[in-house]
């Protein structure tokens, strides 16, 4: 096999297996609920249709009560009224909402809308117009013209009112949704999640390689997409089978993958064994067509770089929102380093794999003296700085010389951006921070100057 072996995952299985997968996700994400919300209001329709049509002593009662509020003429007049107006109500607002959140995502970043659509409040918001609509144009045509629908028409009036209310909650909730501040904090939440439900990968594996076996088999990519999700427990049951084998994996979770490219290399003292784990390796590896911000810290770390950027460069020139993207950047790095190294409850894994998540953050505000540098932006630029400064503070001595270094290296970018007291004051803050912190490796020339 020439130290190749066939891929084999999820996605590149048939069309069927690929469409269950988006079926999967769709009900996962947004259709689940607003279908659970339209299958209780059928079953609702059916009981009042049942309950129309029944003449028993209790029912007739409560027919005779609902009757002194909805007279028998005006109940079919009512349930017209609500299922014709709940349509043009519904179209009308979702369309105008969907327009305010299109908005905001070209604005600010394409996962808005992935967020707005995936909000549960939303969704049930969907679910209940959808339902109440189809309830009452079910109840009107079901039940026979002798027979007037008073009780089926009371749920749907009551029900209206309610509806009503909701959509004033509906656009209230939609607008503060859309605002930056609230966007970056979502992205922000999200990404913080998603990291924690990275950690027991972290946990489970190495960051180096320990094997001095030679690389045996190679796994290689005969499709594209993402890494949404890797299976360590099915790893680890063909490592037991496998003793001497360590897997290197060569992707990590968010990552991209085009044909061709590695995934990951088995360490392994014989050829057989080593590709019976890289076959694993396939079989443990999911690949999506996108990335999940639920599940993949660096996604969100992304959205947000991409919103810091846009908004802090000459596309836009929107200081304010660049301004608020550093602070949740800055706050999921002190989150990150003050979390310090998971603990290993069970000794690792013979699988290796790269936690770069920190590098990523640490990427995102050199990016952004560049980008502030190139918009001549001054108050981006101290913003990032005051970042540094304080993210200095909190830094072991590894990650703090990585940010010692990457000030030296920006010096000449930050010597060519206008000056201004706000970044005067930003440079000496952070010189008098670098100058309070212990000798490292690094000089302290960081073009702070």
């Amino acid at each position: 096999m020439n130290g190749q072996v066939r891929l084999r995952t999820a996605v590149s299985g048939s069309t069927g297996g690929r469409s269950e997968q988006r079926l999967a996700r769709a009900l996962r994400e947004f259709a689940g609920i607003p279908l659970a919300f339209v299958a209780a209001f059928t079953v609702l329709a059916v009981a009042s249709i049942v309950a129309d049509q029944t003449h028993t002593p209790g029912v007739d009662r409560i027919r005779s009560l609902i009757g002194h509020v909805i007279g028998r003429d005006s109940a079919t007049t009512a349930l017209q009224a609500v299922a014709t107006g709940l349509v043009t109500v519904t179209s009308i607002t979702f369309s105008v909402l969907l327009l305010a959140v299109q908005q905001t995502a070209t604005s600010l970043s394409p996962v808005v809308f992935n967020q707005f659509v995936r909000r549960r409040g939303n969704q049930a918001m969907l679910g209940f117009f959808v339902g109440l609509t189809l309830y009452a144009y079910v109840v009107v045509t079901a039940v026979p013209g002798d027979t007037a629908p008073i009780i089926g028409a009371a749920p749907a009036t009551l029900l209206t009112g309610l509806a009503l209310v909701g959509l004033l909650a509906l656009v209230y909730t939609t607008i503060d949704q859309m605002r930056p501040v609230n966007v970056l904090g979502q992205i922000r939440d999200r990404t913080l999640r998603a990291r924690q439900l990275e950690l027991p990968l972290i946990v489970r594996t190495r960051r180096q390689e320990l094997s001095a076996d030679p690389v045996r088999a190679t796994y290689r990519s005969t499709t594209s997409g993402y890494v949404t999700r890797i299976d360590l427990d099915r790893l680890a049951g063909a490592l037991h089978q496998v003793p001497r084998a360590e897997v290197h994996l060569h992707v990590t979770l968010g990552g991209h993958l085009a044909f061709g490219d590695v995934m990951a290399t088995v360490r392994n003292d014989d050829r057989a064994g080593a590709e019976r784990v890289a076959d694993e390796v396939g079989a443990s590896i999911v690949i999506g067509a996108s990335p999940d911000l639920d599940s993949d810290a660096s996604t969100g770390i992304e959205e947000l770089a991409n919103i810091a950027w846009t908004s802090g460069s000459t596309a836009k020139h929107n200081p304010e929102t660049a301004r608020r993207a550093i602070h949740a950047l800055r706050d999921v790095a002190a989150r990150w380093l003050a979390e310090g190294p998971p603990e290993a409850q069970a000794p690792p894994l013979a699988v290796v794999y790269q936690d770069a998540d920190l590098d990523q953050v640490l990427d995102v505000f050199y990016s952004l003296l560049v980008v502030s540098h190139e918009s001549q932006q001054h108050m981006t630029a101290a913003q990032v700085l005051e970042a540094y400064g304080r993210l200095l503070g909190q830094a072991g001595p590894g990650v703090r010389d990585r940010l010692r270094r990457d000030l030296a290296t920006a010096g000449p970018l930050l010597e060519r951006i206008p000056f201004s007291p706000q970044l005067g004051r930003a440079r000496q803050r952070l010189r008098q921070v670098m100058d309070d912190l212990p000798s490292g490796s690094v000089a302290a020339d960081s073009g702070t100057d």
